[in-house]
């Protein structure tokens, strides 16, 4: 079995281990929370040709072909990583980077893949079960300087107080990497906005989001109505939903 430690560099790019036992952690300082485990119960499906392999298939083509392949990570509704394509790596490629496409973002217009995020206050926040609401989702790294601080966070709490007084109910939440005692140390008593989800930077590479903080709003039906990085709020603030 192999366990990889969630490991990110600040900007985009995680570097995960899969051929170690140990993970390569960059500028950050926090406890390292989220695991993802590889191991004969892991569900791998082979890139190429889109078949299930067996774990001990993978481990004969890896020893056959030392640094031929790499896992990557695929995240579900709940964002963990809980099965894996089997890739070849491309030339140059280093060992265990896995980055985000950008192209894989969702788009205004459609469906977004379900999630099911546990927040700070508990509770289990189920978008299929969320529907006839809107959802704000917000992309963190970390609530800390210079990315995250309160003032920071007046846009969001603005546009998501202005509709409540309207009585149009906004659930609004933002991924972190942070623990949940990071998050009680971090979040200010004042409001900011949303609600913290733990350990739930998976969500990030579920969908894709690159740049940090992001913003994607959904609808009541459940489908993306706008999306803008943090420093492009307005694209979102400025709507008046009904």
């Amino acid at each position: 079995m192999q366990i990889l430690n969630g490991s990110l560099w600040m900007w985009v790019v995680v570097l995960l281990s899969v051929y170690e036992a140990s993970a390569q952690v960059r500028r950050y300082e926090g406890k390292v929370s989220q695991q993802i485990v590889v191991n004969s119960q892991t569900p791998i499906t082979d890139w190429a040709s889109r078949k299930k392999i067996a774990y001990h298939e993978y481990e004969k083509l890896d020893r056959a072909n030392p640094g031929k392949y790499h896992l990557d990570p695929i995240f579900d509704k709940y964002g963990k990583a809980s099965s894996f394509w089997l890739k070849s790596r491309r030339t140059g490629q280093p060992s265990g980077t896995m980055t985000l496409n950008p192209d894989m973002m969702p788009e205004v217009g459609e469906v977004l893949p379900p999630f099911v995020m546990k927040g700070l206050d508990g509770v289990v926040y189920d978008s299929e079960k969320l529907k006839g609401k809107y959802i704000l989702l917000g992309f963190w790294v970390r609530y800390e300087k210079p990315l995250y601080t309160l003032a920071s966070t007046k846009v969001i709490s603005a546009f998501v107080d202005e509709h409540r007084k309207r009585g149009v109910d906004i659930v609004s939440l933002g991924t972190t990497l942070n623990t949940r005692e990071e998050c009680l140390d971090a979040i200010p008593r004042k409001n900011c906005g949303f609600i913290p989800v733990p350990e739930s930077y998976g969500f990030n590479y579920r969908y894709h989001i690159g740049e940090t903080p992001f913003f994607i709003l959904i609808d009541k039906q459940g489908i993306v109505k706008a999306m803008a990085p943090h420093t492009e709020f307005s694209t979102i603030g400025d709507l008046i939903l009904k």
